[in-house]
């Protein structure tokens, strides 16, 4: 019977110390990062929104596309009826919007007070049977085009309207299902399925890698990490060593983010709110 409950103890021992080892890594883990929550701002689940460099916060809401500063201050509001719904809106610098409307089949073109300036580029010249999604080019003037009815990624210029790049079957080349959205950044163009993960393509539109997660929710990029959100946390690989590091979200239910410097901005289907993430050290 001692020998038992001397096993009995033993075990006991052993629990606790292994559930000591594992809640001080985790308060280990945990300090590592903290976020701080700055602002947040009102959306609807069916709104369009992003975010330029300065933190100036842009929605289109039904007829209006608004505008608020950093700190969650409105500063400006522009009728969209001209436009027709808007499907996405990309930020070419801080003095400069373009939005794009899968209904109307066109670009436009707005300044930092969202007045509209220079002629729309519509598609009906293009060679464009439906154009679902666009990216701003870092070559002057020019943007990616996906034609989801046709399976082509266009390259257009708005100042010579001419189609400089076409590739044809992309979804074959990359063995792909669905475009959800695609962006350049750094001279290399991202195009992100959900079921399958991340493709990414040079400047000539040739494919140089892909990351597979299917499980993606979101994605950013920047010159250090690849930033993938999946369910409720954030996984940060390093664009040279592939070394992953999760960090768990501050809030649930997100539908995608944005990064600007150390910013995330988090939105879900009734808010986006603006974290700020402090690594410690």
């Amino acid at each position: 019977m001692n020998n038992i409950m001397k096993l009995n103890q033993n075990k006991l021992k052993l629990v606790l110390n292994l559930l000591f080892i594992h809640l001080c890594f985790s308060s280990v883990s945990q300090s590592k990062y903290e976020w701080i929550e700055k602002s947040n701002y009102k959306i609807d689940s069916n709104d369009i929104w992003t975010v330029d460099v300065l933190g100036n916060v842009y929605i289109s809401k039904k007829e209006l596309i608004q505008k608020f500063d950093s700190i969650g201050n409105f500063k400006f509001s522009q009728s969209q009826k001209s436009f027709g719904r808007l499907s996405s809106i990309q930020v070419l610098n801080s003095m400069k919007l373009i939005v794009f409307s899968e209904e109307q089949q066109q670009l436009c073109f707005l300044d930092n007070t969202l007045t509209p300036y220079e002629s729309c580029v519509n598609f009906d010249d293009e060679n464009i049977g439906n154009a679902t999604k666009f990216a701003v080019s870092s070559q002057p003037d020019k943007f990616w085009i996906y034609d989801q009815l046709n399976s082509r990624l266009h390259l257009i210029s708005s100042r010579q309207l001419f189609q400089n790049q076409d590739v044809e079957n992309i979804k074959g080349v990359l063995n792909s299902i669905q475009i959800s959205f695609m962006f350049e950044q750094n001279n290399f163009l991202y195009l992100v399925d959900y079921n399958q993960g991340i493709y990414i393509l040079d400047r000539y539109a040739s494919l140089v890698n892909f990351i597979k997660r299917p499980t993606i929710k979101s994605f950013q990029v920047d010159s250090e990490n690849f930033y993938i959100l999946e369910k409720n946390k954030i996984v940060l690989i390093d664009v040279d060593s592939n070394e992953e590091i999760n960090i768990d979200a501050p809030i649930q239910k997100i539908i995608e983010f944005k990064k600007i410097g150390n910013n995330y901005y988090f939105r879900t289907g009734k808010e986006i709110k603006k974290y700020h993430l402090l690594l410690n050290k």
